[in-house]
């Protein structure tokens, strides 16, 4: 498919979609850059999720994932395949968001006036730009006070959307990559597992005025940490298998 027969899609992962339409290879750089691609690299490390896949969906075994499959399909493709085949549909808005306009028409302007999700304002072009700004300003702010805390995924349309979460993107990939490196080299103890991946522990609980931390109690701590990140990973990837990302705690 070519950039021009490529129809445009809004995903709210992909701040520039809403504003631009992306070439081809601009939108999956950006794709690849969003948590959608560490909900799709969770999928390729599912052990069950991929045996769902080779069953396409069916049989007992793949019941739990069932909705998931349906909706991403087979992972066991590069991104860049699964993106344009699923992902862009998929997280994409099916309804074109709603956005800041110049009304001209009065029908128009009627619906709007209708419609509570928005505030209608008029303001007289004679006025100064500095003195419009500053009375928008305050009246947003007075009917966003009325409304609470505005919640922008409330009016999505896409068919995904991620867990409300306050994990970080750079968290999940830690995860991800002492995941892969526990898979890759099992023979490794935590600790060497722990240092080979940059795990940093608590600088703060390493001395005190009373006691001096050994290499031995360092080793326990990395163990216990290595440990405790593990078991986050592995759940986050059971969670995105069952539908829910990002998610570290038990399913």
């Amino acid at each position: 498919m070519t950039d021009k027969a490529m129809p445009r899609r809004q995903i709210k992962l992909l701040p520039r979609t809403l504003h631009e339409r992306l070439e081809r290879e601009e939108e999956l750089s950006e794709a690849r850059k969003s948590l959608i691609y560490a909900w799709y690299q969770c999928l390729q490390l599912s052990e069950r999720y991929l045996e769902c896949c080779e069953k396409e969906g069916k049989g007992a075994a793949c019941k739990p994932y069932r909705e998931t499959y349906k909706d991403f399909g087979d992972v066991r493709v590069p991104f860049s395949r699964w993106w344009f085949r699923r992902g862009r549909m998929l997280f994409g808005e099916k309804q074109v968001l709603p956005r800041v306009q110049t009304l001209r028409d009065e029908a128009e302007i009627v619906d709007h006036c209708q419609d509570a999700n928005r505030l209608v304002i008029s303001i007289p072009l004679t006025m100064r730009r500095a003195t419009a700004m500053r009375k928008v300003a305050a009246m947003l702010a007075e009917a966003h006070s009325e409304r609470g805390r505005v919640d922008i995924w409330k009016a999505s349309t896409a068919t995904r959307k991620l867990n409300k979460s306050k994990v970080r993107r750079a968290t999940i990939d830690k995860l991800l990559e002492l995941w892969e490196l526990r898979r890759e080299q099992p023979e490794l103890t935590l600790y060497d597992l722990g240092v080979r991946a940059g795990v940093e522990l608590d600088l703060l609980a390493r001395s005190t005025e009373d006691t001096v931390i050994t290499e031995e109690m360092e080793r326990r701590r990395m163990t216990i940490e290595v440990s405790r990140q593990l078991i986050r990973a592995r759940y986050m990837i059971e969670n995105a298998a069952l539908g829910v990302f990002p998610l570290l705690s038990r399913p």
